[in-house]
């Protein structure tokens, strides 16, 4: 029995001796060309990935010079040769600067569309694209500020993208980059100059039609486009009740009516602040109810007798034709057309109201490439003379472009002015609309 153990243990030591050898033979035979695949591929450089989702392809875009992106643009172009760039939007200057992107980017004008498109008509179009994530065009043009921000830029879940043009000849505000706005707008409030002097609204508190202390009320003088179906009016008349408003509104009221705003008086009492009260006796107060701002300003010269004063872009001064047959020859056409108008840059409390229209790419674009050109282009002063050139009221978002000759600069009408503010109408939107639609019965 003691032999057999013996016998037993020496087999045992003789088989770990084997196999220690043996582990030591597969490791020290690897041969140099294994050894040196594996240190190959231990420091071989990751291969980048090529951009696929229409984000990826906007990151991309951002670090592209402009004749990169012009090379993408025209290949994905030349790869899909059956489509067709379509640009919606609610503004016709896209209409205006689609063809001479097209031609200045050798793009054939046949591969680009224009498709006008109506706000109220327009929004359900896109919720139900982001909805089904589905194609509605690769480029677009809106405004409504809460709209924007409830539908159509969810965090993590955003259906309109922005794409930011950079370099030597851009300076566009933080502010303006997410999302990216492209054209900046102002409506005022303007009458027919050649019947009332241009100083004739001086505080904002006569358009609430009570007379102050050393100023007469306008009485039912207004004419407004009705915010249930215009959403700048809207967005306006939320603005009034915001603490930026709250505050030009508590000095306008001093200096108007020679005393301080009282919130504890009983006849305050139902007003959340000054903005709400200002908002329900200007609403009380509007006299026309304009359908559109461009029909409304084409006729300024017809309310003579009522002497009306008309809230609207003035931008749209350029649909006044009065004077069309008799200077349509000559080179002061405008310059004649906008003398027909009067509106004051210094009224106490505010002029109007600033807002803007966002140049987007939908995360469904088939050709975003050429999408982040098209939005690059609008932001150069060619792209923008393009579409808005030479007109009032029309503002880029690239700093560099100043507006025109007579008009001041986008900074002196943000100063005097409301601005729209996407964040504090989101945040007041369901109360504020609630209040005006009472006031509006």
């Amino acid at each position: 029995m003691k032999n057999i153990k013996k016998v037993l243990a020496v087999v045992l030591v003789l088989a770990m001796v084997l196999s220690l050898a043996a582990c030591g033979n597969s490791a020290s035979n690897n041969t140099p060309a294994e050894t040196n695949t594996a240190n190959q591929e231990t420091n071989t450089t990751p291969v980048e990935k090529e951009p696929e989702t229409v984000a990826e392809k906007i990151e991309a875009a951002q670090k592209m010079t402009e004749d990169e992106l012009k090379e993408a643009a025209l290949k994905e172009l030349a790869d899909n040769p059956s489509l067709t760039f379509n640009a919606d939007s609610l503004t016709s200057g896209i209409k205006k600067a689609l063809p001479k992107f097209a031609a200045k980017y050798g793009i054939d004008e046949s591969r680009v569309a224009y498709n006008s498109k109506k706000g109220s008509e327009y929004q359900p179009k896109l919720i139900a694209a982001a909805d089904a994530n589905t194609y509605i065009a690769d480029f677009v043009m809106i405004q409504d500020a809460s709209f924007l921000k409830e539908s159509m830029r969810v965090e993590g879940d955003e259906f309109l993208l922005s794409y930011t043009p950079t370099g030597e000849g851009f300076n566009i505000a933080e502010e303006d980059t997410n999302p990216q706005v492209g054209v900046t707008f102002n409506k005022v409030f303007m009458w027919y100059n050649t019947v009332k002097g241009a100083d004739r609204l001086k505080n904002v508190w006569q358009l609430t039609g009570k007379d102050g202390a050393s100023l007469p009320g306008l009485v039912k003088q207004a004419s407004y486009q009705s915010p249930l179906g215009e959403d700048v009016n809207m967005n306006f008349l939320i603005m009034m009740t915001s603490p930026a408003a709250c505050e030009k509104l508590t000095a306008a009221y001093k200096s108007y009516f020679g005393k301080d705003y009282d919130a504890n008086a009983d006849e305050n009492a139902a007003y959340t602040n000054i903005g709400y009260k200002f908002v329900a006796e200007f609403i009380k107060n509007v006299g026309f109810w304009h359908s559109s701002d461009s029909s409304e300003v084409k006729k300024i010269n017809e309310y003579e007798a009522d002497g009306r004063i008309i809230f609207a872009g003035l931008c749209k001064l350029k649909d006044y034709e009065y004077y069309k047959d008799e200077y349509k020859d000559a080179d002061n056409y405008y310059t004649k057309t906008i003398s027909a108008a009067g509106w004051n840059t210094q009224v106490e409390g505010f002029d109007g109201f600033v807002y803007n229209m966002w140049i987007l790419i939908p995360r469904t674009a088939q050709l975003p490439y050429t999408s982040c050109l098209f939005v690059r282009y609008l932001l150069t002063e060619e792209g923008f003379n393009a579409g808005w050139g030479g007109i009032l009221g029309y503002y880029s978002a690239n700093q560099k472009i100043s507006s025109v000759d007579g008009d001041p600069a986008l900074a002196t009408w943000k100063k005097q002015c409301l601005v729209e503010d996407v964040n504090y109408i989101d945040s007041a939107y369901v109360n504020a609309v609630k209040f005006i639609n009472q006031q509006m019965k």
